[in-house]
């Protein structure tokens, strides 16, 4: 009986040592690395009506000044329609907003594999009822790095710097389905009710294979829905956002 205790015990530490061994590792310390983002996006296409083919153009640009959006309608023997707005991005769409008094007010850019569909709530087809599509003009389009890292100080508390804010802005941090992954709330505007909602951002991340990196895999921003005076409504109303990373950011130890 003796001798099997003690081979059961001989067989029990390296049992353990593998379990250990596939545990998931907590990050510690601080981890940068920049991130990959369009600030001015071209998509082209056409629109077949009453007959006739227009060509279509949408770009998308991201500035100081805001998120801007231009439609250009190019109907063939006539000028151009030109409609300016702002757009943000939605669930899997960029949404295009316009005040013009025209409609439609509201407008989305759909992934459709490597095409984007342009569609309203009223929508928008060909005379032959097909899909309007945009290909995303790669030449005109253009993408910026920025900088972007993660402080993890404890087994909760971590510090994020990156994008528009480069001031260090305090979140949490937990595991979740093999991920790490971060959570801040952006500090409320100036002048904003306290009891109101502002943005939510969460990151989430995994070890590379040779686990000496952090891969940014997505990114959701939950935003709280305005009212028509421009108030902010409480969170439980928000709605979301995200964005994928198809080739992961890799976050280094610093």
């Amino acid at each position: 009986m003796l001798a099997e205790v003690k081979i059961l015990r001989l067989f029990a530490i390296p049992i353990l040592l593998v379990f250990a061994s596939c545990g998931m590792e907590d990050p510690q310390g601080s981890y940068k690395g920049y991130v990959k983002d369009w600030v001015y996006e071209v998509f082209d296409g056409t629109l077949t009506e009453g007959g006739k083919t227009n060509g279509l153009q949408v770009v998308l640009r991201q500035t100081p000044e805001g998120m801007l959006a231009e439609i250009r309608l190019s109907p063939p023997g006539k000028e151009d329609i030109l409609r300016m707005g702002k757009w943000e991005v939605g669930d899997g769409e960029r949404v295009l907003r316009f005040s013009d008094g025209k409609t439609p007010s509201e407008c989305f850019l759909i992934k459709r594999g490597a095409r984007f569909a342009f569609q309203s709530k009223e929508g928008i087809t060909n005379d032959d009822g097909s899909l309007v599509l945009l290909m995303r003009n790669e030449g005109l389009s253009r993408k910026e790095s920025f900088p972007f890292s993660l402080n993890f100080i404890d087994s909760e508390e971590v510090y994020v710097r990156g994008g528009g804010d480069m001031s260090d802005l305090k979140g949490e941090w937990k595991w979740a389905d093999g991920r790490v992954v971060v959570v801040v709330e952006l500090p409320p505007e100036e002048g904003a009710d306290t009891e109101q909602s502002s943005e939510s951002y969460k990151y989430f991340l995994r070890w590379s294979d040779s686990g000496s990196a952090l891969e940014l895999e997505k990114m959701v921003v939950l935003r709280p829905f305005t009212k028509k005076d421009g108030a902010k409504r409480k969170k439980r109303q928000s709605w979301m956002s995200s964005l994928i990373f198809p080739d992961p950011p890799k976050l280094k130890p610093n």
